[in-house]
C-alpha cells in the first residue's frame, strides 16, 4: 500500500507542472457559440457553402492546434483559440446545430493525413446530412470543404461519447507529459504534433 502511495506521489508530481505550467492564451475576447451561428447565419447562406463558411469560422477560431489542455470544455476552448479535434470538431457540430445543420460527432481510432505519430492517429470529426448523403467535415484548417476532408479513416467510424472523448484524453496524457518534460530539460519548444499555429 505504502509502494502505491509512493506511486501515485511521483505521478501527480510529474503531472501538476506539466498542465499548472501549460502556456497561456492571450485573447482580447474569447469567441463563443452563439457568436459563430450568428456570424455565419449573417452571411445568408444555404446548403454547402453554409457549412463551408462554418467550417471556415471555427477553424479561423482556433488559430493554435494544442494538446496542453486536453481536459477542456470545447467551449473553453474556443475561448482560448487553441484545441485537438475532440475541441473543435465539437465546437462545429454545435454551430452547424444552430444554424439548423442536421450533423453528429464521430471518431475513428485511426486516421492517414495529419502526419501525427502513430500515438495520435486518431480523429474526431462531424458528419453532416446533405442531399440524402452523410459528408465528412473537420474544421482542422479553413480552406477545408464539405466532402472533402484532410484525412482518411483507415478504421471504422463510431460515434462519438462521452467515454470515447475521455478514454482517448486519458491515453494521450502519458505522451504529452513526456513531451512537455523532455522539452523543459533540452531547452527547446514542444513538438509540433503537440502545439502549432493552424495555417
Amino acid at each position: 500500500m505504502k509502494k502505491l502511495g509512493v506511486l501515485a506521489g511521483a505521478i501527480g508530481v510529474a503531472l501538476a507542472p506539466v498542465f499548472l505550467l501549460s502556456p497561456r492564451r492571450k485573447r482580447a475576447a474569447g469567441v463563443t457559440v452563439e457568436e459563430l451561428v450568428r456570424s455565419v447565419a449573417s452571411r445568408g447562406l444555404e446548403g454547402r457553402a453554409l457549412v463551408d463558411a462554418a467550417i471556415a469560422a471555427v477553424a479561423e477560431a482556433y488559430p493554435m492546434h494544442c494538446l496542453w489542455r486536453l481536459w477542456r470544455s470545447p467551449e473553453r476552448s474556443l475561448s482560448d483559440g487553441c484545441g485537438w479535434s475532440h475541441q473543435y470538431n465539437t465546437v462545429l457540430l454545435l454551430v452547424l446545430r444552430g444554424l439548423g445543420v442536421r450533423c453528429r460527432l464521430v471518431h475513428a481510432a485511426r486516421v492517414r493525413g495529419f502526419g501525427h505519430p502513430w500515438f495520435l492517429v486518431g480523429h474526431t470529426w462531424v458528419k453532416v446530412t446533405h442531399g440524402g448523403w452523410e459528408l465528412d467535415a473537420c474544421a482542422s484548417r479553413p480552406g477545408n470543404r464539405l466532402g472533402d476532408p484532410p484525412f482518411v479513416a483507415l478504421t471504422p467510424e463510431l460515434p462519438m461519447r462521452r467515454l470515447t472523448r475521455w478514454a482517448v484524453g486519458a491515453a494521450l496524457v502519458p505522451f504529452v507529459v513526456a513531451e512537455v518534460w523532455a522539452s523543459w530539460l533540452g531547452d527547446r519548444d514542444v513538438a509540433p504534433w503537440m502545439q502549432r499555429p493552424n495555417a
